[in-house]
């Protein structure tokens, strides 16, 4: 890849809605602190119970977000696309990660080191605000998650899911325009806790009423988000 290339990765990376709204001087600082990193499919961008690395920016590829669930393996939560900021978890609680993220195609980030973090709040400690803020979304998202799983129907719930996950991935939040999911039905199958059969029956539910489309290891959405 060359310097353009890289380049216009960082500043596509840039215009997503959680840096963009950042203070210059912060998105100026976070620029200058980090490196671009490569993985390779398969490999561990963050893993469960190790402490905090950094923050990484998604630049190119797909991530796989999991958690360890006892006997039952590990559970989806989330995929990830290029735009995604991760590893805030273990970055501002100073705790050790609270699930892993697995590289499921070849992969580029824009990484904040621990180090290059724990400078900008000590700078500047109201830098430390936005991090928390990033947190603060994701966990207002498993709590809407947590509070779903009791009242809606499973074709509601998952529908809420796909919709959940768009949301998160859209670098324009007032963009409106369908978006396609790109994983298989197992795991989605897996992220909701549902067998396959069950799952299908949904998705062929939710498709009749011209909510997504259906393709090979992808959903698209067309219900506006």
């Amino acid at each position: 890849m060359n310097d353009s290339d890289r380049s216009s990765e960082i500043e596509r990376l840039a215009a997503s809605p959680w840096f963009a709204e950042l203070p210059a001087a912060l998105q100026a600082r976070i620029r200058e602190a980090s490196v671009v990193r490569s993985f390779r499919k398969g490999q561990y961008l963050i893993r469960e119970g190790e402490h905090a690395k950094g923050l990484h920016g998604l630049l190119a590829g797909q991530t796989r977000h999991v958690r360890s669930a006892g006997d039952s393996g590990e559970v989806m939560l989330h995929v990830g696309e290029p735009g995604l900021w991760f590893g805030e978890y273990a970055l501002v609680t100073r705790q050790v990660a609270a699930g892993s993220v697995i590289a499921a195609t070849a992969v580029r980030t824009l990484f904040l080191p621990v180090a290059a973090f724990e400078r900008l709040i000590e700078i500047e400690p109201r830098h430390l605000r936005p991090f928390a803020c990033l947190l603060g979304e994701r966990f207002a998202l498993a709590y809407r998650y947590i509070a779903e799983e009791q009242v809606l129907s499973p074709a509601e719930r998952l529908l809420s899911r796909l919709r959940g996950i768009v949301a998160v991935q859209r670098r324009d939040p007032t963009d409106r325009q369908p978006m396609t999911i790109s994983m298989s039905q197992a795991e989605l199958a897996n992220m909701l806790g549902l067998s396959r059969q069950t799952l299908n029956a949904l998705l062929a539910g939710l498709q009749s009423r011209g909510l997504i489309e259906v393709g090979y290891r992808s959903v698209r959405v067309l219900a506006r988000v």
